[in-house]
């Protein structure tokens, strides 16, 4: 599937509506574009589980391109989305979870994976959901 997200659309919140229109609940994607006002989690500050995540604030716009997965959740298709953004020199790479406006445009390919049950599940070790084939 192809889609577009427009100018001042929230990215994740986009793309959730989106495959839960669609009923695609596992999944794989690709995105570009560009984005501003957001935040990401760029790495763990020290190398412990679970990880104490370095959070990345960005206010201008950014160019991006995106690769993530989707999986069944509570509810909504839950995302799991890596990205890298770029503006002249500065890079910043992470992980985007909730919040990122598109600027102008952002152009989506989206590949349904049937035949799988992909969910996201509490991993206690880490504290983080993590994706669980069935």
């Amino acid at each position: 599937m192809l889609a577009r997200f427009d100018h001042g659309e929230q990215v994740v919140p986009s793309l959730t509506a989106l495959c839960e229109t669609e009923g695609i609940s596992s999944g794989w994607f690709f995105l570009f574009g560009a984005i501003r006002g957001g935040k990401m989690v760029a790495g763990p500050r020290e190398a412990t589980l679970p990880p104490d995540s370095v959070w990345q604030e960005f206010t201008d716009p950014f160019e991006i391109v995106v690769m993530g997965s989707i999986a069944a959740g509570n509810g909504p298709p839950s995302i799991h989305l890596h990205s890298s953004l770029g503006r002249g020199k500065e890079v910043l790479t992470g992980c985007i979870r909730k919040e990122g406006e598109v600027f102008i445009v952002i152009e989506a390919m989206i590949l349904e994976i049937s035949g799988v049950c992909a969910t996201r599940s509490p991993d206690e070790r880490s504290g983080l959901e993590l994706l669980t084939l069935e």
